[in-house]
C-alpha cells in the first residue's frame, strides 16, 4: 500500500466538508490536485469511498469506516510526535530509581515531591537496593540513578552528596547509660550490638568498625536483621545497642534513646549517583533538582 499519513490527513479533510472546493481551500491545494489524489486513495483502499453527484458528494459505507481510521491514525501519530518530544525534553517518560534506608530517611522525599511537582508526566520507578546492589545497577546500567552509601569513586560514575549524618547511639530507654548527655564508646565495648546483615550493609558495618576499632574494641554483634525497622525494634526491646546515621526524632521508635558520641567525626554521606554516558534528559531534569535540595 502507498497511503501516507498526508492521505489521511487529505481524505479527512474532505470528508468532513463533502465540498470539493472547501476541502481544497482548507489544504492548500487546487481541486483539480484534490480530485486526483482522491481518486488515489480509492484506488488504494480498492472500493469507492465517495458518491459523487453534481450538487454534492456523500460517503460511502466504505468511506465512513474509512474516515474514523484515518482520524485514529493521525491521532495516533500526532501523539506519537508529543510523547517523542515530551521525552526529548524530559517532561515525559520513566526515570528509575534505587535507594537503600539511609536515603529515605534523609532528603529524599523531599527531593522527590519537588520533581513530581515541576515533572507530573514522568514515572518514577523507586527500588530498595542496598547500597552495593545499587553500585552494580549503575554500572550495568540497569537503573537511572541511586541513592547510597558514598563515596562511589568510578569513572564512569558521577555523583552528588545529598546528606551527611554524624553516627549516634542508640539505646534501648531501659538502658544504664540512658539518662548520659553524650556516649563514650569505651563505655560500651562489652555491649551485644544489633547490626544490619554484613551481607546487605557492609560498608556501612565497615565505617562503624574502624570508629570502634579505634576506640579499642571490635563490635560484639549477635543479631543481624536486613532492616532499619527490624534494628531499632531488637534495640527497644532490649536485645542490645546498635550505632546508627542521625535522623529526624520522629523516625525514631518507641523505646529507644539516642545520643551523641563523643570524640567521633565520621558522617555517613548518602549521594546521588547515575553513569556519565546515560543520556535521559529525565535524569538531567532530575539531577538538577538533586542540586537544588541535596542539604550542604
Amino acid at each position: 500500500m502507498n497511503l501516507e499519513l498526508k492521505h489521511f490527513r487529505i481524505f479527512a479533510t474532505l470528508a468532513r466538508t463533502l465540498h470539493f472546493g472547501q476541502a481544497a481551500e482548507k489544504l492548500n491545494m487546487a481541486q483539480p490536485q484534490l480530485s486526483r489524489l482522491t481518486t488515489f486513495i480509492e484506488q488504494e483502499v480498492g472500493h469507492p469511498l465517495l458518491v459523487r453527484s453534481t450538487r454534492k458528494i456523500a460517503l460511502t459505507p466504505a468511506g465512513e469506516v474509512f474516515l474514523e481510521q484515518c482520524l485514529a491514525t493521525i491521532g495516533q501519530a500526532e501523539q506519537a510526535l508529543h510523547l517523542t518530544r515530551q521525552t526529548a525534553l524530559g517532561l515525559s517518560g520513566n526515570l528509575s530509581l534505587a535507594y537503600m534506608d539511609f536515603a529515605i530517611s534523609g532528603p529524599l522525599p523531599r527531593i522527590l515531591r519537588a520533581f513530581k511537582a515541576k515533572f507530573e508526566n514522568i514515572d518514577v520507578k523507586l527500588s530498595h537496593m542496598w547500597s552495593e546492589q545499587q553500585r552494580g545497577a549503575l554500572l550495568d546500567r540497569e537503573i537511572d540513578v541511586g541513592f547510597l552509601i558514598g563515596p562511589f569513586d568510578n569513572p564512569e560514575i558521577s555523583t552528588i552528596p545529598v546528606s551527611r549524618n554524624r553516627l549516634m547511639a542508640v539505646l534501648p530507654e531501659t538502658h544504664p547509660l540512658s539518662n548520659r548527655a553524650v556516649i563514650d564508646l569505651r563505655s560500651v565495648a562489652n555491649e551485644p550490638f544489633v547490626f544490619g546483615a554484613m551481607s546487605k550493609w557492609r560498608p556501612f558495618r565497615d565505617i562503624v568498625e574502624k570508629v570502634c576499632l579505634r576506640n579499642g574494641f571490635l563490635p560484639k554483634t549477635i543479631h543481624e536483621p536486613f532492616n532499619s525497622d527490624a534494628i531499632f525494634g531488637f534495640v527497644a526491646a532490649n536485645l542490645g545497642i546498635t550505632i546508627y546515621p542521625e535522623r529526624p526524632h520522629s523516625m525514631y521508635p518507641r523505646g529507644v534513646i539516642v545520643k551523641p558520641i563523643e570524640g567521633v567525626e565520621e558522617c555517613i554521606v548518602t549521594v546521588a549517583a547515575w553513569h556519565k554516558r546515560n543520556p535521559s534528559k529525565i535524569l538531567h531534569n532530575f539531577t538538577e533538582t538533586v542540586l537544588q535540595y541535596a542539604e550542604p
